[in-house]
């Protein structure tokens, strides 16, 4: 090969080593995406300066052949090079598979073919010799329809290569819009001087503008692989990672200044008026000094105030790495959880708030949790129990039963029950308290039993008087009782004495004095029941309405009268007593009614919140609907007027309501409302 090397040939081998030190750059950093198809472009660029140093070099025909053979093979690569290339930065690979990029090289590969078998043909060209000689050596030819094609080819994926960079700078802001802008400069130059080339329609020329332009595209690329880190940063699916993401993103370079921010991590900056690339990230982002990186999760919650309003985010830092486990940045992922936040301290507050104070301990008994109610029900600060174990506190003679308890929530999850204990107090003082515990200890989000807890203490104390109150009560009926009946049994039996002496003319006497004494004995019994029927009622069972209701029946006389029970109903009272109220109301309808046509029906209240006795009789009028349930009063001579004011105390007592209205057929409707709605059955 006959060779005669001037300026031109130097100066075009000079570029192509330019382009090569750049491709040995890219490969050592081989191990970043997008180096190696960036390396490829480079030696591409290298043949073909080489190409077109060797045919401007060439004596001969054969010499300048073998150049052109060293450029097409540069020209051919450099087409799908470039859009291997583009679809690697914009994170596109997956559009051409393993098919598809071998039917994408069918027409490069077969015009290589061509070019090496040239001499043998004229598919391509035909050379009708040398023009000029050394160092500008040139051939006179005529290219074919095949080779314009494969310029068109090549500038068609050249153009798709860029097309596709161009998006990611319209897209994105930055540091991603400088690489962009820096790269269609590099790939805009040579296409203009290829441009150029063909519009001399001399393809032979030694003096070919393209070949020096691709060295700017070197040039530039290198600024852009050194200044901007453009193959550390590839926007690989960013559109689909950080752009669409509400959560806030950054990305942080090893230098601590920000490289990427999407939109949603503009909007939690405050809108500010300068771009967020490039600037100190511990200037801008939330906590950024108090982070720490790789952690499993979310390991810091931030406030943010944006617009006048405040934001919580959970905050996370993963340190970014290339393949050689280089640190290259950070990326910080700010999760919104200001909802869950209010939540939190809604139910937070709601439990500090709560006249009830909850608890938690593990399966020892040991005091894990404590809310802040604890100080005003028994003045300890929520920081002084806790760790502490919870029997330490609790009376001795309690004690005991607690921990009997205590062992019975390890085994079950899921286990509650409701226990009293008294427990020492911040002052020393001895409280009562009722707690209600859950077991909880195989719950990730409690690991523990809750104890529900209130004081009872005034609440016993009340119940212990009540009880007190309610004994002297019984004691003074039971001795008013006996020191009256005892009397009245004297007087009855001197009357039947009397009867058997007296003469006929004052037998009208002696029936007046037995009605009065029978009268005094109904007072006697009626006052008794009365002092008893407005005890609190502190001991209650499960009563069957029904049931009562029909055992009420048969203790009262009730002549032909008929009782009917619509609906039963469960409900929790003193049965006794409520058996009295039953037996009072019938006797009330009866004494006041004709029986014979007469029904007493009993059912429950719509929404089951009560119990009616109503009857078909007369009614009672309105006017004196207020004054029926007062001691003494009674519409009958014979009545000692207290039946109606036992059933108000009863009910009273029970914690329920009492009223009377007109029944659906005019007679007495008597209404109960319960304290709490029971269940119909």
């Amino acid at each position: 090969m006959e060779l005669a090397p001037g300026v031109l040939t130097w100066s075009l081998l000079a570029v192509a080593g330019i382009n090569l030190a750049i491709s040995v750059i890219a490969v050592r950093r081989k191990e970043v995406r997008g180096a190696v198809p960036f390396a490829v472009i480079m030696v591409f660029v290298s043949l073909y300066s080489v190409g077109t140093a060797v045919r401007a070099a060439s004596l001969t025909l054969s010499s300048y052949r073998v150049g052109t053979i060293i450029k097409y093979a540069g020209i051919l690569g450099l087409g799908p090079a470039q859009l291997w290339f583009g679809l690697t930065y914009t994170g596109r690979n997956s559009l051409l598979d393993s098919r598809r990029w071998a039917a994408l090289l069918v027409l490069p590969l077969g015009v290589f073919a061509l070019v090496l078998t040239a001499p043998a043909h004229d598919l391509l060209w035909n050379v009708e010799g040398f023009v000029t000689a050394a160092p500008a050596a040139a051939v006179a030819r005529e290219g074919s329809p095949v080779l314009w094609l494969t310029f068109i080819y090549h500038f068609a994926l050249a153009v798709a290569t860029y097309i596709l960079i161009a998006l990611v700078g319209i897209n994105r802001g930055g540091k991603y819009r400088t690489q962009v802008i820096l790269m269609l400069i590099g790939g805009i130059t040579p296409t203009i001087g290829a441009v150029a080339l063909l519009s001399s329609r001399n393809l032979t020329a030694a003096w070919d503008p393209t070949a020096f332009a691709f060295t700017i595209t070197g040039v530039v690329f290198a600024v852009a692989l050194f200044r901007y880190n453009f193959l550390d940063l590839i926007p690989v699916a960013r559109h689909t990672l950080i752009d669409e993401m509400t959560d806030p993103v950054f990305v942080v370079g090893p230098d601590g200044r920000i490289v990427d921010v999407n939109e949603a991590g503009r909007e939690i900056l405050g809108g500010q008026e300068t771009d967020p690339i490039e600037r100190e990230a511990a200037a801008l982002l939330p906590a950024y000094d108090s982070l720490e990186s790789d952690s499993d999760g979310y390991n810091s919650v931030v406030e943010v105030e944006t617009d006048g309003e405040v934001q919580f985010f959970d905050a996370k830092k993963t340190t970014l790495t290339d393949r050689m486990g280089t640190t290259i940045g950070s990326l910080f992922i700010y999760r919104d959880v200001t909802e869950r936040h209010s939540i939190e301290r809604r139910y937070k507050r709601l439990i500090e708030r709560s006249a009830h104070t909850v608890s938690v301990i593990d399966k020892s008994g040991t005091i894990t949790y404590v809310s802040q109610s604890v100080e005003e029900a028994l003045g300890y600060e929520p920081t002084e129990l806790v760790g502490e174990n919870l029997t330490k506190r609790i009376h001795p003679e309690d004690r005991e039963e607690i921990i009997s308890e205590l062992s019975k929530y390890g085994e079950e999850y899921g286990y509650s029950s409701t226990y009293k204990a008294r427990f020492r107090n911040a002052d020393g003082e001895w409280r009562i308290m009722e707690a209600r515990a859950r077991n909880l200890l195989d719950d990730p989000f409690v690991e523990g039993i809750v104890l529900n807890s209130h004081d009872i203490t005034e609440k016993q104390q009340q119940k212990r008087k009540l009880e007190r109150q309610n004994q002297r009560l019984d004691k003074f009926a039971s001795i008013v009782s006996h020191d009256l009946r005892n009397p009245l049994t004297v007087a009855v039996g001197h009357l039947e004495l009397l009867e058997s002496e007296v003469t006929d003319e004052h037998d009208g006497s002696i029936e007046t004095v037995q009605r009065q004494l029978d009268r005094m004995e109904d007072i006697i019994d009626d006052s008794l029941t009365l002092a008893r029927s407005g005890e609190t009622v502190t001991e209650t069972s499960e009563t069957d309405l029904e049931a009562i209701a029909r055992d009420a029946w048969k203790n009262v006389d009730t002549g032909e009268a008929t009782l009917v029970v619509e609906e039963t109903l469960h409900l929790q009272s003193d049965s006794g007593r409520l058996l009295n109220v039953f037996e009072n109301l019938f006797r009330n309808s009866v004494e006041h009614n004709e029986s014979t046509d007469l029904t007493v029906e009993v059912g429950s209240m719509s929404g089951s919140s009560g119990f009616y006795i109503e009857d078909t009789g007369v009614g009672i009028p309105a006017d004196a609907r207020e004054q029926v349930f007062e001691e003494g009063y009674s519409t009958n001579k014979d009545g000692t007027g207290f039946g109606l004011a036992i059933v108000r105390d009863i009910v009273q007592a029970h914690g329920w309501e009492l009223s009377v209205t007109d029944g659906a057929e005019g007679g007495a409707r008597f209404e109960v409302e319960l304290a709490e709605r029971r269940e119909l059955m």
